[in-house]
């Protein structure tokens, strides 16, 4: 890709991600985001069909990423890729704070955790013996509930405290929760 495409799709991204931390999502035109990043819009246009659409094309980039940390682990499917992604999210917090926080997109936390979800059932359904397919369903939606009230207060609380803390408390509250069914 040239590199005035790639200075223009960045200049684009960091300024919707600046506009986040001041409005919603919902809020931001493209006129002002063109107007602030001293780009035209028939430019903007060019590449993106509005401001969800770049949005989108955002947490798509941090998606292909996470999909790979999924290669990398071999049990405890949600836990672990919770981990990751509080791990992640503490890396990128110029990206995360602004896309997940107050104004952001708050469905993306949700389908993020989503891409695990085959392989959680999978596993559960050998491990929880007393757990019916429909309580594995409840389980799952009452974790990565959980989680996302979570990780929310941690990033409006900008990922203060350390990764470690929060990856580990909620691994304890989940782990508590999925021995009532073994």
């Amino acid at each position: 890709m040239d590199k005035r495409i790639q200075n223009t799709k960045r200049k684009l991204k960091e300024t919707l991600l600046i506009l986040l931390t001041k409005k919603r999502l919902k809020d931001i035109t493209v006129l002002e985001l063109c107007k602030i990043a001293n780009i035209n819009r028939t430019t903007f246009y060019k590449y993106y069909n509005d401001i969800e659409d770049l949005t989108l094309k955002i947490e798509e980039e941090l998606i292909i990423h996470l999909k790979e940390e999924i290669n990398t682990i071999k049990r405890n499917y949600l836990l672990s890729f919770t981990a990751k992604i509080i791990e992640t999210i503490k890396k990128e917090q110029k990206i995360f704070i602004p896309l997940l926080g107050e104004n952001g997109d708050h469905t993306y936390l949700k389908r993020i955790l989503h891409l695990v979800y085959k392989e959680s059932i999978y596993e559960w359904q050998h491990l929880l013996k007393k757990a019916s397919p429909l309580d594995l369903e409840n389980i799952y939606n009452f974790i990565v509930d959980g989680t996302i009230g979570i990780v929310e207060e941690w990033i409006k609380k900008d990922c203060l405290e350390e990764q470690e803390k929060i990856s580990i408390f909620i691994n304890k509250i989940c782990m508590s929760g999925l021995s009532s069914f073994i």
